[in-house]
């Protein structure tokens, strides 16, 4: 078993399941867009103590077996499945897919459909584009890092295929990978479309991540290769193809106006999942139901990483802080008072910004609450990490070995592997794996498919998927109007007026409660 890394793309300040809370001015618009920060981890292996890094004898590796169930870790997370060549049946009696053999060479393709965790490693890396907010919009979420990315035209498909030296694949090869050799009308056989073995037809209504419907793999242990979203592959479209195209190794033709599109999405009827059916699609759209996934040529390429960060497959208990940010009403004009509480005070993973240009009334970092005195249009944000206890030691893939001090893997050099590393790292030629100028494992920290960032003891660890929380209770979005204007309109008479909290009959000193309003009149 070789290493895998993969990546995980956490909301708001960087921390992985990250509690937040916002005020913001409607001066300012909309609340400011979250920050992406990129992780990396392995999987696997039982824990051991921390031993010295032994002396190096490399030991030749001859590549993975070419064969039906074999799969190799890549450099991003994702998983590649082997797809033997030979020929296939491709078609099935349409206008435009007529049933006819191709005969394709060998292939690596991706498992699963590319996930918001990988993409966006690509996009900390400066190669890719990020998705389309409003079409992709738990992009930055990470109860979502294993769902495909979305959002993306064909030419960003295209680059984040070459920033893992891929490419899309041809319409040839994704028909083989969801058919199988024999032409089957669905991944999974010839059995209809059900709810539990793919998502479409609105069962759900929703996107779901890419290892959600494992009795829908196809021959080639393929997931997701009908239903969820849509996937761009290379060819050009044209009706009439399959009547000219080539019989061994199509690649398609050679320009036309529209991409080919296939797979199906959580949106489609039953008449458009069997496995044959071809789609096509302007190359400068992105839908809200539209990914992809990559053919691999040399798996094996990437070395592996000096420092990732352990793994814990087992369940674990959530503690996250609940944290907010409130404000107290003041007749006086052109002043707010903020108050940003955290439940787990002192809590040393939480920040507070925002706050630069207000008065400290009563501030100690780490401590909560705190309390400032604002005069001036502001954004203020807090944001903090859960914790997670651990059912079982963490722990690391083959050939990397756990130091418990600092809870990283770190490589042990026992076999060669390739010398490529991802953009920012550097192939150490002793240690043969990659390293950057500061700690590896901290800088590209990236989880499994199905799994997510998580801090346990103040240390990073992934943590199964379904375990993480990005938005624990009491996170919450607070508006709070310009201070030097009236905060909740003027009255019949011109005066300032404050909408008392929870319509609590209180004002602030010099305010007087109307109960018909649930307003404070400031005089």
């Amino acid at each position: 078993m070789r290493p895998l890394y993969w990546m995980f793309l956490s909301a708001a300040m960087g921390l992985a399941c990250g509690v937040s809370a916002i005020a913001t001015q409607p001066a300012s618009g909309t609340p400011p867009v979250p920050t992406n920060t990129l992780i990396i981890v392995p999987t696997e292996a039982p824990a051991e103590s921390p031993t010295e890094i032994p002396t190096l004898q490399p030991v030749a590796l001859a590549g993975p077996p070419m064969q039906v169930g074999s799969m190799w870790p890549n450099v991003d997370g994702s998983l590649l499945v082997a797809v033997p060549g030979g020929p296939f049946i491709m078609g099935h009696g349409g206008s435009d897919n007529p049933e006819h053999t191709v005969t394709l060479s060998d292939f690596w393709i991706y498992q699963a459909k590319v996930t918001n965790q990988q993409y966006a490693l690509c996009v900390k890396a400066g190669k890719c584009q990020m998705p389309d907010p409003i079409d992709d919009f738990t992009f930055n979420d990470v109860t979502h890092v294993n769902d495909p990315v979305v959002g993306i035209n064909y030419k960003q498909a295209g680059d984040y295929c070459a920033f893992v030296h891929g490419r899309l694949p041809t319409e040839a090869e994704w028909e083989k990978t969801a058919r199988g050799p024999d032409g089957n009308l669905y991944p999974w056989g010839s059995n209809a479309p059900v709810c539990n073995v793919l998502n479409f037809n609105n069962c759900i209504g929703r996107i779901t991540n890419t290892t959600a419907y494992p009795d829908g793999q196809s021959y080639y242990h393929a997931l997701d290769t009908e239903g969820n979203v849509f996937e761009w592959v290379a060819d050009w479209y044209d009706a009439l193809y399959y009547k000219t195209g080539a019989a061994q190794d199509p690649p398609g033709p050679d320009s036309g106006q529209k991409r080919s599109v296939r797979s199906s999405s959580y949106k489609s009827k039953l008449e458009q999942t069997p496995a044959s059916t071809r789609f096509a699609l302007d190359p400068r759209d992105h839908l809200r139901d539209l990914g992809f996934r990559c053919v691999v040529e040399e798996p094996g390429r990437f070395a592996p990483m000096c420092q990732t960060i352990s793994s814990n497959p087992g369940s674990v208990t959530t503690d996250c802080p609940k944290v907010n940010i409130g404000l107290t009403a003041t007749c006086q004009k052109g002043l707010v008072t903020v108050v940003v509480v955290d439940d787990h005070s002192p809590d040393p993973n939480a920040v507070v910004s925002g706050l630069g240009a207000c008065s400290p009334l009563s501030v100690t970092p780490g401590n909560f609450p705190q309390i400032y005195k604002c005069t001036s249009d502001t954004t203020a944000s807090i944001t903090t990490a859960c914790n997670y206890v651990l059912s079982s030691p963490a722990t690391c893939a083959e050939h990397f070995k756990l130091d418990i001090t600092t809870a990283e893997c770190m490589w042990d050099g026992s076999i060669t592997s390739g010398k490529d590393c991802l953009p920012g790292l550097t192939y150490d030629p002793v240690k043969q794996c990659c390293t950057s100028a500061q700690d590896a494992a901290q800088e590209y920290p990236i989880c499994p498919l199905g799994s997510a960032l998580g801090y346990a003891s103040g240390k990073p660890v992934c943590i199964p998927g379904n375990e993480a929380l990005n938005n624990p209770s009491h996170s919450e979005l607070v508006h709070i109007q310009n201070p030097a204007t009236c905060t909740g309109g003027k009255n019949a008479g011109g005066q300032c007026t404050l909408t008392a909290v929870s319509c609590r009959q209180s004002c602030p000193k010099g305010g007087v409660f109307d109960p018909g309003t649930c307003s404070c009149t400031c005089y």
